[in-house]
């Protein structure tokens, strides 16, 4: 009488894939407790139906944080480390969405057991991949694609018809200190979206900001010039009063033709979750096309 031989392990595996018999595939890890370091990933998590435990300061405000995360704790931020890892561990995140300028606090984030992510886009097109990535890590991937369906569409809606293309130096303003702020950046992103040719040839900067002077403002002599000041919130007032009266600029043709404006909010620093929106303004308020 002969005896059946085991199939081997390959074999096995061969006959149950033909009837559709198969091990479960591994599941991404979903985190529940979340904390949110910048607006863009506040913004996207509550944009998903997701409350985090804590979110970051901003410093232009929280006017564009979604109303739905009134209440959630804010953490103060301080460079290089970010929050206070006392005040983070009370909130006991699993997992915290910072940005690559806290860097430095993320060891001590993991020794506390905490998943550190990055998601901090730089232009439109990274933004809706982060879009997508904050999902996956939320177990809320299909609604963060019709999310970045949506955030496509719109900022395809918003550059639309752009009937002039002005040149423009789009500056940070640190006290009286500028920074142009380059096509890496944020800003410089959206502004080039919205139309604005950026006069910011020669100038490179990984970070996307590089120290201009004055003079070398006058030189490129722009059509528009877009201050941004940055500083606290007790600063902004200040820094805004210098920068749209700044003597050094009063030669250039921004000045004499009145274009010299200030914004004094944070979207064109840090990414948030319309970009279609910002581009608007960009085209409205400053750009006139």
């Amino acid at each position: 009488m002969s005896r059946t031989r085991p199939l081997a392990p390959l074999a096995l595996a061969a006959v149950l894939a033909v009837v559709g018999v198969v091990a479960p595939a591994a599941q991404a890890k979903s985190y529940k407790r979340v904390a949110a370091l910048t607006p863009f990933t506040a913004n996207t998590l509550a944009a998903l139906g997701v409350r985090p435990v804590a979110i970051g300061q901003t410093l232009g405000g929280h006017d564009r944080i979604a109303a739905s995360l009134r209440g959630v704790p804010t953490l103060a931020l301080s460079h290089p480390n970010g929050p206070n890892l006392e005040q983070l561990a009370v909130r006991n995140p699993q997992l915290v969405l910072s940005a690559p300028v806290w860097k430095k606090g993320e060891p001590g984030m993991k020794r506390l057991g905490m998943k550190v992510a990055y998601s901090d886009p730089t232009s439109v097109h990274d933004l809706v991949g982060e879009t997508k990535k904050i999902g996956a890590l939320v177990g809320k991937s299909g609604a963060a694609a019709r999310l970045a369906a949506q955030q496509t569409a719109q900022v395809r809606a918003a550059t639309k018809n752009i009937r002039k293309r002005p040149t423009v130096l789009l500056i940070m303003g640190v006290g009286r200190t500028s920074y142009a702020m380059l096509q890496n950046s944020w800003g410089g992103d959206i502004v080039r979206r919205a139309g604005g040719r950026l006069l910011t040839g020669g100038l490179t900067a990984s970070g996307g900001y590089a120290r201009i002077s004055d003079e070398a403002v006058v030189a490129r002599n722009p059509d528009v010039i877009i201050a941004v000041p940055h500083g606290t919130a007790g600063d902004i007032p200040k820094i805004a009063r210098y920068l749209s009266n700044k003597a050094g600029w009063k030669n250039t043709k921004a000045a004499r033709h009145h274009k010299v404006y200030v914004s004094t909010g944070n979207s064109l620093l840090q990414a948030y979750t319309d970009p279609g929106t910002t581009i608007r303004d960009v085209r409205s308020k400053f750009l006139g096309n």
